[in-house]
């Protein structure tokens, strides 16, 4: 794939994050953007991801304004990034542990929002942010292994036929 494509695609696919993030707004830790980075990972290399995570965490900026959280954003994304490229080898496609995984993503997540508060604030600030979001980080976890569950092989099938419509014979899975 030459640059210019590979840039119009992590846009594209940026854009997409931001969508799907902005459609579920109204349901509180209800999100398909952990799913879609999972998906992202099975089809394009870790370096493209990542660049996918900070410009998605770049356009909520522009959205939304700055704030504490883009510092979190900006390194909490890759890191679940990176995890998912670490189980990629164990996982293959297999929806029932993506699922797994992409729940206990939703608990990892606001623990590793609250550590990221007691660097800003101080260690009172982060137990008292994790022990206050306790409850939205499990409908986090139980969003997300649903929504992975259902939405997983349907989703992964798609992306699968504009990957080789888009690349043609030279698409290669990164499984």
């Amino acid at each position: 794939m030459n640059k210019l494509r590979g840039w119009i695609l992590i846009s594209f696919l940026s854009v997409g994050l931001l969508v799907a993030q902005f459609a579920l707004a109204s349901l509180p830790n209800v999100e398909l953007v952990s799913l879609l980075f999972i998906l992202y990972s099975l089809f394009l290399p870790l370096s493209s991801t990542l660049i996918v995570s900070l410009l998605f965490t770049l356009l909520q900026m522009l959205l939304w304004g700055m704030g504490d959280w883009v510092i979190g954003y900006m390194w909490i994304w890759p890191v679940w990034v990176i995890l998912i490229y670490l189980f990629k080898p164990l996982n293959k496609k297999n929806p029932e542990r993506w699922a797994l995984l992409s729940g206990v993503w939703g608990l990892f997540f606001g623990f590793l929002f609250s550590v990221h508060h007691g660097v800003l604030y101080g260690f009172s600030t982060m137990i008292a942010y994790y022990v206050r979001g306790i409850s939205f980080d499990i409908i986090h976890a139980v969003s997300n292994y649903i929504l992975t569950s259902l939405a997983f092989t349907p989703l992964a099938n798609v992306i699968c036929r504009l990957a080789r419509q888009y690349q043609g014979e030279l698409y290669e899975s990164h499984d």
